[in-house]
């Protein structure tokens, strides 16, 4: 039986004298670190083009751009779409374009199959009506791909929720159960 079996195999806590003679002749290792490995000769950059062309970089003063953005309110902006499907590699150089939106200005009615109750609503307020706050709620959310798979208690969940934000689940057309998770699932995707 080697060194290593009769570590594994002794209670623990409890060394023999043996294993411990053979543990003062064993080599000490070092604890793992992080490597990095160069892949290329060079970083990679975006190549950013507007119209076809290039768009360069710009010299800016940093004291005058901060003083400039401190006035600014900050706009905060979703990909709402682009022009692969999702998930598709692309060789390096593919141009993709992208559509970016504000979460405050998308309404639930621009959804596929919005939750009739909340259509007239943003996004964004229904992330931070029904979603933001509410653990029980963004669990239901990231565990459940569909409204197909939320079990009796996930439907209890955003029944609950909903009920709370003035809204109910029926069985009416743009009012069901699939409505709303959908428009839920949105809404924690393009809240801020």
């Amino acid at each position: 039986m080697s060194f290593f079996q009769k570590m594994v195999s002794a209670p623990l806590g409890l060394f023999s004298g043996e294993a411990q003679t053979a543990q003062a002749v064993a080599p000490v290792t070092a604890q793992p670190s992080t490597v990095f490995v160069e892949l290329g000769e060079a970083s990679q950059q975006a190549n950013i083009a507007r119209n076809g062309v290039q768009v360069p970089v710009v010299a800016l003063d940093p004291a005058a751009l901060q003083n400039f953005v401190g006035q600014t309110t900050k706009v905060v902006t979703k990909v709402v779409s682009q022009s692969i499907q999702p998930g598709v590699s692309v060789a390096k150089g593919t141009t993709i374009d992208l559509v970016l939106a504000e979460p405050t200005s998308i309404q639930v009615s621009v959804l596929q199959n919005a939750f009739i109750p909340l259509a007239n609503q943003t996004l964004d307020t229904v992330y931070k009506n029904v979603v933001r706050d509410n653990p029980q709620v963004q669990s239901v959310l990231a565990r459940n791909q569909s409204a197909a798979t939320l079990s009796t208690a996930d439907q209890a969940t955003l029944t609950s929720a909903l009920s709370a934000a003035d809204t109910s689940v029926t069985t009416d057309p743009g009012h069901t159960m699939d409505a709303a998770f959908q428009t839920l699932q949105a809404a924690f995707t393009f809240g801020t």
